[in-house]
């Protein structure tokens, strides 16, 4: 059997067995944004891990060092931020190529650095080590976040309202001119590739759903909308409507793709790396959760509703019904 047969998510249910040898003390394991740790007292620890890989998650000849920095960490608070988190504590460790210098590290280390000042993050420590080929890249990520306030995948219910906190599709528009090589004389152009390269974690808007109380479940959309919704459905047992008309596509997207073969909506439905949050939010907590998101400027939309059937579906503003098929990012799947 290949992996592409499977892909990430089908070997992550193979592997999940044979991972959990002590339960004590582990309120979520695999299968969410961060593990779940309790530690004994009123706060919960989080704790998350990515890994980027050079020509498979970035170029090195399409991003400056600060940008790769920063969104290495981006990644990471944004699996915080989809638990209602307050970031603490990163480790980063690297798998250096010789082509790389130490000032290409040293800039590097300054835009992650940028970012983690900003969230109040420390960067403690790690690994380095010499890569016969390719930059990798691990971090990881330690976060808290009140019993009461926590958020994960699981909690949605019939009735919740599917609300998306953030922008989607730009990400992927970026990547598609960067892949392009688009020098396409637009002054949404660089903006674009801006929200590919150098990704905004929405860490506050995950504390304002945290505390909230009106959020049952939280994920962020690093894989695409139709993915993460389709793991977010999964995991708390239901299904949702999807309604296409109300999901927004960006003024950037529209005027740099307008006459173009690209579909917009395609964009927005299968692209990924926006991390931008969906949230199962009760009805009687809409207006209180867009009030506080708007006084920080951030976009919320009210976009579907969770049902009690296992269907997934999106209505077409034509008012045809269609399922919805998770297309977003696989790692093993071509």
């Amino acid at each position: 059997m290949k992996l592409e047969e499977i892909g990430e998510f089908g070997l992550i249910q193979r592997m999940a067995p044979l991972c959990m040898t002590r339960a004590e003390g582990v309120y979520r394991g695999i299968g969410d944004d961060c593990a779940v740790i309790d530690v004994g007292n009123d706060k919960f620890l989080l704790i998350t891990t990515d890994l980027l890989i050079e020509r498979t998650h970035f170029r090195v000849e399409w991003t400056s060092p600060e940008d790769l920095g920063a969104k290495s960490l981006a990644v990471n608070l944004s699996d915080i931020a989809a638990c209602g988190g307050i970031p603490r504590d990163a480790f980063i460790s690297l798998a250096i190529p010789k082509n790389i210098e130490v000032e290409w590290l040293d800039r590097f280390y300054q835009g992650m650095s940028q970012l983690a000042r900003a969230h109040g993050v420390n960067l403690l420590g790690g690994d380095t080590t010499s890569s016969k080929s390719d930059l990798m890249i691990n971090v990881a990520l330690t976060g808290i976040v009140p019993k009461n306030e926590v958020l994960l995948r699981d909690g949605a219910s019939p009735g919740d309202k599917l609300c998306l906190i953030g922008v989607l599709g730009e990400s992927a528009a970026g990547l598609k001119l960067l892949i392009m090589n688009s020098t396409v004389s637009n002054s949404h152009r660089a903006d674009l590739i801006k929200a590919h390269v150098r990704p905004l974690p929405l860490v506050e808007e995950g504390r304002i759903l945290a505390r909230s109380g009106y959020c049952r479940a939280l994920i962020d959309v690093s894989d695409g909308l139709s993915s993460d919704l389709t793991h977010l459905c999964k995991l708390s047992g239901v299904g949702v409507i999807l309604f296409e008309e109300k999901i927004t596509v960006s003024e950037r997207i529209q005027a740099v793709f307008a006459g173009d073969d690209v579909d917009p909506m395609q964009l927005v439905l299968n692209g990924g790396e926006d991390y931008a949050l969906l949230a199962a939010v009760s009805p009687e907590g809409i207006d209180n959760i867009e009030s506080s998101l708007s006084r920080i400027g951030t976009p919320f939309q009210v976009i579907g509703e969770f049902t009690d059937m296992p269907d997934r579906f999106i209505i077409k503003p034509n008012g045809v019904s269609e399922q919805i098929i998770p297309q977003g990012w696989d790692h093993f799947i071509p």
